[in-house]
């Protein structure tokens, strides 16, 4: 390995150099997407497999060692209101009218706007999985992300609206798609018409669907929700991860707060004779 190769390489996995489709059989597709988060894994799986060569001696030095890949920011775009949300909703039904999107794939995202699910615990989601009269969806262990490291199901909690949604999909074999997709035997897929939504519906650039479960989340810890409530409605593994919403809105509240409260602090202010408080309390009026 020369200098400048590990710079070099997570560089152009960040800028998306890397970026491809690969054919792995007759109808599987790999899709290289690139991307900060892919070149901070691809560094740190380097990283891992040379300090395994180390200790079995097979190389002598890990070069990648001390390259440093930056942290993993919690990413905070969300939807902000419900203005954002209605947008959302209203863009759908009229992609879904217009025939620019198909059903299942309008309802798959509206659930995951509505529970906070990830996109391929929706997408991947099956009949067997879903009791309509419970309200609740049941995904095995191997079916969602933190399932292969606890190895305990995941439960989510469908809302009324939610329960409609899924209620109106096509009946299918237990081990059906509730969400059919087009053609093939894979789970619908979301990413590409992702993008034509959020561009219509003039959400925040940087929000993907993963954005609608941090939305979620954001908004329970701003209504007051604790982070063990969270942790059960996202399916966390780790309270910490949950703990970090809590924390964020105690911070956003305090926030809203001081805002809430400037004019009448500075009236307060006028009442003591602050001719400057006077100033800022006639144009707030004016």
């Amino acid at each position: 390995m020369r200098p400048g190769d590990v710079e070099r390489a997570f560089a152009a996995i960040r800028d998306g150099k890397t970026a491809k489709r690969e054919k792995m059989g007759p109808r599987a597709l790999a899709r290289v997407r690139g991307g900060e988060g892919a070149a901070r894994k691809s560094v740190r799986l380097l990283r891992s497999t040379l300090q395994w060569a180390v200790r079995e001696r097979v190389v002598k030095a890990n070069p990648v060692a001390d390259f440093k890949t930056g942290s993993d920011r919690t990413r905070d775009v969300i939807l902000d209101d419900a203005k954002a949300y209605s947008r959302l909703f209203q863009t759908l039904d009229r992609m879904e009218a217009e025939k620019r999107i198909r059903q299942p794939v309008a309802d798959a995202i509206r659930i995951i706007a509505l529970t906070g699910a990830r996109r391929g615990e929706v997408t991947g989601m099956t009949w067997q999985h879903v009791d309509l009269k419970a309200g609740l969806v049941t995904l095995p262990p191997s079916g969602h992300k933190t399932g292969r490291k606890t190895g305990k199901p995941r439960v989510i909690g469908l809302p009324t609206a939610a329960q409609a949604i899924v209620a109106r999909q096509p009946d299918g074999q237990a081990d059906d798609f509730v969400f059919q997709p087009a053609k093939g035997d894979g789970p619908v897929v979301l990413s590409k018409v992702w993008t034509k939504v959020r561009e219509e519906a003039e959400l925040p650039e940087g929000i993907g669907l993963h954005g609608l479960r941090h939305s979620l989340a954001s908004h329970m810890a701003m209504q007051g929700a604790q982070a063990s409530e969270i942790m059960t409605a996202l399916g966390h593994r780790s309270i910490t991860t949950s703990a970090k919403y809590v924390h964020w809105a105690m911070d956003a509240r305090q926030a809203v707060a001081e805002k809430a409260a400037s004019v009448a602090l500075a009236g307060m202010a006028a009442s003591k004779g602050d001719a400057k408080a006077d100033v800022v309390v006639s144009r707030r009026a004016g």
